[in-house]
């Protein structure tokens, strides 16, 4: 167990490092886009100095602020919903069924097989109590309101 345990962390930290060296480069392209348009600039031989450096300070801000808002709606971007969700499915066909079986049925006994809007769930099936209408997890999620009719109260079917 202990081995899967460490090869699982290495796994992860493996992933990690990829998504921060791809951030990385990103951010050094758009920097090197940056050094590119401000030699551009100042080719232009018709500016005067203030001009030009209006230019490089406004084209400098509009880069950190689009930098900044790519950042914090990294998290809301489809593409990237798309290649966490396929991150997890990969990791939980890794993981040992049995163990993750055997954790989540000592939660259901915990939770007496019912689950609240907020709370912290694994792989499986949760069915509205009201509406029945089912949700499929594919990853370690919190738990939100049904999508059908907004009940807060969830049991595992799966």
């Amino acid at each position: 167990m202990q081995k899967h345990q460490s090869d699982y962390e290495k796994l992860l930290e493996n992933m990690s490092d990829w998504v921060k060296h791809s951030v990385q480069q990103d951010v050094l392209t758009l920097m090197q886009i940056e050094e590119q348009a401000k030699a551009y600039l100042k080719a232009a031989e018709d500016l005067s100095k203030d001009e030009m450096e209006m230019l490089e300070n406004t084209l400098t801000r509009d880069l950190q602020t689009f930098a900044h808002h790519w950042q914090r709606d990294a998290d809301n971007s489809p593409w990237w919903q798309a290649t966490k969700d396929k991150f997890w499915s990969l990791l939980a066909d890794l993981s040992d069924k049995s163990q993750l079986a055997m954790s989540e049925s000592w939660r259901d006994i915990q939770h007496q097989g019912i689950y609240q809007a907020g709370e912290a769930v694994a792989l499986g099936e949760l069915e509205c109590s009201r509406c029945h209408h089912r949700h499929q997890v594919t990853h370690a999620e919190v738990i939100q309101p049904c999508l059908e009719c907004g009940n807060r109260r969830f049991s595992r079917v799966l």
